[in-house]
C-alpha cells in the first residue's frame, strides 16, 4: 500500500495516501518530508485540532501558495464539525493568506459522512467516524471505502460453466452486487476505536501510545494490547500500523516486534518508531 507516515507522540502525526492523494492529519514537519509531493495533495482529512495534528497546515499551505509547483490544483480541508481548535487555525489561515493562487475550501464532517474521491460506476470515498480523544474536543477517525463487485451470494458455489451459461442468458450485471471495501482505517490519537467502524479494513492505523499499561496515568490515547483486540475483532486482513507511539519506548520496539511475530496473529503489526518516516512507495 503506497503511503508515507510520521507519526511522534506529542510532537507531529501525518499519513499521505498517494492513490487517493490524500493527507490525515498535518503535524509539523508534513511540507518539509513531503517536499513537492505537496502539490500532489488534494483532500486534508484532519482528526482532531490538537498542535500535533494541525500545526503543519501552516507551512502546506504556504508551500503550496509560493514554492516551484503547480501553485492552482485546489485544496479541501475536512475537520470534525464543532471542533473550536481547527476553527480558530482557520480564521488565522485567512486571515494570513488573503492571495492565495489557487481554491482552499474547509468542509465540516460529521460521524457517517462520505467524501466522494473518484466517481464512476465503482466509486472510491471517505467515509468519517466518531472516535472519542477527550472531553472537549471533537474528533473523527476516517475509512477510505472502494465499491467493488461480486457474484451474488446464491450464484458463488456454482461450476464456472454454469455461472458462463447464466451470464448469456440473463447478463453479467444480473449476477452481480456491489458491496464497500475498506482499504485503509485511520483513527488519529483516540482511544480504542470501535471494531465495528474499521471492519475488515485491509489496513488499520490505530494509537498505541502506550507499549505498557502502567504507564498510562489517565484513560486517553490507547495501549498495543488494546489495539490488538480492536484489530481482532474488527478482523484487519492485512496489516495493524502502530502509530502515535512514545519516545519513552524507542529502544524497546525491536523486542517488541518479535514476541508480536511469535504470537501468530492473523494479521502483520507494524509499529512505526517515533520520529521515523515509514515510506511505502
Amino acid at each position: 500500500m503506497r503511503l508515507i507516515a510520521y507519526s511522534k507522540a506529542l510532537y507531529s502525526t501525518w499519513v499521505y495516501y498517494s492513490p487517493d492523494r490524500a493527507l490525515f492529519d498535518a503535524g509539523e514537519g508534513v511540507s518539509s518530508v513531503l517536499g513537492n509531493k505537496c502539490f500532489a495533495i488534494r483532500h486534508v482529512f484532519l482528526s482532531h485540532g490538537h498542535a500535533d495534528h494541525i500545526s503543519g497546515l501552516v507551512g502546506l499551505i504556504n508551500i503550496r501558495n509560493n514554492a516551484m509547483g503547480d501553485t492552482e490544483k485546489p485544496l479541501t480541508i475536512y475537520y470534525p464539525r464543532g471542533n473550536w481548535r481547527v476553527s480558530e487555525l482557520m480564521n488565522y489561515l485567512w486571515r494570513t493568506n488573503r492571495h492565495l493562487r489557487y481554491q482552499l475550501e474547509w468542509v465540516p464532517l460529521s460521524d457517517g459522512e462520505r467524501v466522494q474521491l473518484f466517481g464512476g460506476r465503482l466509486p472510491r470515498y471517505v467515509e468519517a467516524f466518531k472516535t472519542v480523544h477527550s472531553q472537549d474536543e471533537h474528533s473523527l477517525g476516517y475509512n477510505i471505502i472502494e465499491r467493488r463487485e461480486r457474484l451474488k451470494e446464491e450464484y458463488r458455489a456454482l461450476p464456472q460453466e454454469e455461472i458462463l451459461k447464466l451470464v448469456r442468458e440473463k447478463g453479467r450485471a444480473a449476477l452481480l452486487e456491489q458491496y464497500d471495501k475498506k482499504l485503509l482505517s485511520y483513527g488519529g490519537d483516540s482511544i480504542p476505536l470501535d471494531p465495528r467502524k474499521v471492519e475488515e479494513t485491509d489496513l488499520l492505523l490505530h494509537d498505541v501510545t502506550f507499549l505498557d499499561e502502567e504507564e498510562r496515568k489517565e484513560y486517553k490515547h490507547a495501549t498495543l494490547e488494546e489495539a490488538l483486540e480492536v484489530a481482532r475483532q474488527a478482523r484487519v486482513q492485512q496489516e495493524l500500523l502502530a502509530i502515535h507511539i512514545s519516545s519513552r519506548y524507542q529502544f524497546k520496539l525491536r523486542e517488541v516486534e518479535a514476541k508480536l511475530r511469535e504470537l501468530g496473529l492473523p494479521f502483520k503489526v507494524t509499529l512505526l518508531p517515533p520520529g521515523k518516516v515509514l515510506s511505502r512507495e
